[in-house]
């Protein structure tokens, strides 16, 4: 008897031409957007590289991480949208406000934003949350930094003393006003754990992520899922409420993982008083394997609709995958074509939706493409 093998990363992408290929032949593309001068708003000789971005109202809060002492902001307030139009309605003189000025970021200033990596927003409350992964580690310790947008003024500093900021990606916030709390999700490209902050009590602790064993019964013979992963990745975390269900993989691994965001949700809602910052929770998140995605990937966001959108960076192209339910592994035809483009998406690191309706999904690029662009709506839901 004779047994055939197959590479499944190779099968998926064969499947993948066939999808792109009928993409172009329909000759759908969305609509983009137009770049932000980051020279003219900011003063900045160099050029921004932007990895997150978060909207409020006719504003944008995006993240440079500091390369080196010679870069002078580290976190942008812009102009939302990034179009001509929007931008030529703005006055010449103007200016972020203040918490967003220069010399409120100065290098060293370890109370203030050092080097910011990612942000997200409590829409309901107006509350910035950002991530700075701080600067030279023995100096400027990484820590959470809030906003009130209200009235601009910077309302909570938390440290996260002893830990490595390098790693730090991901910021996730889940505010739940009927239950009168907040907690924030952080992702790190050391996986094996998730970071929870807990705002109301002014206290981090972690959460490991525990793999349960693959059910091979239902997975088909040409998926594997990983032979050991005790450090599961959490790199980037996308939170899919539709489904109560949390996504999890990072930028250069190939694996897809899930758990229960209920679990989630009732491992950080009764902490001990006696929980203190650094502290790993005794009980931690089962976490199953989903299956693979395309390949290395940029970008990772749920939609409301219940769609994992990302950039499979190796071909430029942007995806949507429908969740499957049952315990079938991810499949190439469960993904979506929604833009291929190697210059319009050169080299996406966000994938966010806009504060009106949530219905228009963009993809963010680190420096602007080949249009000049930071910013390109790749779908309408």
């Amino acid at each position: 008897m004779q047994f055939y093998y197959y590479d499944i990363n190779f099968v998926m992408r064969c499947r993948m031409v066939v999808l792109i290929a009928f993409t172009v032949v329909i000759g759908w593309w969305p609509a983009v957007a137009v770049a932000w001068n980051t020279d003219r708003l900011y003063g900045t000789r160099m050029r921004a590289r932007l990895t997150d971005v978060a909207v409020w109202r006719n504003r944008a809060y995006a993240c440079w991480p500091r390369a080196d002492a010679s870069q002078p902001v580290t976190l942008l307030e812009l102009p939302w949208p990034e179009t001509i139009d929007e931008q030529s309605q703005q006055p010449s003189s103007w200016t972020p406000s203040r918490p967003f000025y220069a010399d409120q970021q100065k290098l060293y200033d370890c109370h203030r934003v050092q080097s910011a990596v990612a942000v997200d927003l409590d829409k309901l409350r107006g509350h910035l949350y950002v991530l700075d992964n701080g600067y030279d580690n023995v100096k400027c310790q990484p820590k959470i930094i809030v906003y009130d947008l209200k009235t601009y003024k910077c309302i909570q500093s938390v440290e996260l003393g002893g830990i490595n900021g390098s790693g730090l990606a991901t910021l996730v916030v889940d505010a739940r006003p009927f239950k009168g709390e907040t907690k924030v999700y952080v992702g790190d490209a050391r996986g094996g754990h998730i970071m929870v902050f807990d705002p109301d009590r002014s206290v981090w602790y972690m959460v490991a992520l525990r793999i349960q064993n693959h059910d091979r019964a239902v997975i088909q013979q040409n998926y594997y899922g990983p032979e050991v992963d005790s450090d599961v990745p959490s790199e980037c975390i996308a939170v899919l409420k539709r489904q109560s269900s949390v996504y999890l993989t990072s930028r250069r691994s190939h694996n897809l993982y899930t758990a229960s965001f209920k679990d989630l949700r009732n491992l950080t809602s009764y902490i001990t008083p006696s929980i203190k910052n650094g502290d790993v929770l005794p009980v931690g998140l089962r976490v199953r394997w989903e299956g693979v995605k395309l390949g290395v990937s940029g970008g990772f966001y749920a939609d409301i609709q219940g769609g994992l959108n990302y950039v499979y960076t190796r071909d430029f192209v942007a995806v949507r995958l429908s969740i499957m339910t049952g315990g079938v592994p991810v499949a190439a035809e469960d993904h979506k074509v929604l833009l291929q483009s190697y210059n319009l998406l050169p080299a996406v690191t966000k994938i966010f939706t806009d504060n009106t309706n949530y219905r228009q999904v963009w993809a963010l690029n680190a420096m602007p493409n080949a249009e000049n662009r930071h910013l390109v709506k790749i779908n309408t839901l």
